[in-house]
């Protein structure tokens, strides 16, 4: 049976770099007011490590390279999936990475956010499909290093539309977005049991 792409995404080795990513992109974004000398031996060291990852990347076959679709996109947070009453669920916390007012989510990756866990609700629920259009109403302010969650109730579909909605809140109850998504199924649509 081939992996579940929610539950069974990556490897282990890939999360080791994954988290590492991540880990990075907190530290780098803070990096501006560093001197000049830390900030090009970092760049440099970095382009060594990209070299050496892309080198042992070009070495596999070309059929190797293709990448399914996966739940753990770097640099997203790493998300928790779920089904809580009938609403598909994603879990995780937003870290300073993420960071646009100080403290604070950068919308754009509040955006990201729902257009992924939007892809990935319709998937559970057996429409894989496109974005067509995405409306985020931000409510307040998505704190940075507190657990949110992600609800998205069943989408409604009308032939080749998928519409859909969700919620975002910093836990334990602060609604701070809210989003619809119309999106475009072109697959046909297979059942969550044929899925794994």
């Amino acid at each position: 049976m081939p992996p579940h792409p929610l539950r069974d995404t990556g490897t282990p080795e890939y999360r080791v770099l994954a988290d590492a990513l991540r880990r990075f992109l907190d530290v780098a974004i803070d990096a501006r007011p560093l001197d000049a000398q830390t900030l090009h031996a970092t760049a440099r060291a970095l382009d060594r490590v990209t070299d050496e990852l892309a080198a042992a990347r070009d070495a596999l076959e070309v059929d190797d390279r293709v990448i399914p679709f996966d739940g753990q996109r770097v640099p997203m947070p790493e998300w928790t999936y779920g089904v809580d009453d009938g609403a598909f669920t994603a879990r995780g916390m937003f870290t300073n990475g993420h960071t646009g007012p100080p403290g604070t989510v950068h919308g754009g990756w509040v955006a990201f956010a729902f257009d992924e866990v939007f892809g990935w609700a319709n998937v559970q629920a057996g429409y894989p499909s496109m974005t067509g259009k995405l409306t985020i109403r931000y409510r307040k302010p998505t704190p940075v290093g507190v657990p949110v969650e992600f609800r998205v109730p069943p989408p409604r579909v009308e032939g080749k539309r998928v519409l859909v909605r969700a919620t975002l809140t910093a836990l334990p109850d602060s609604l701070t977005a809210e989003a619809e998504g119309l999106f475009v199924h072109t697959f046909r649509r297979r059942s969550r049991a044929q899925e794994g």
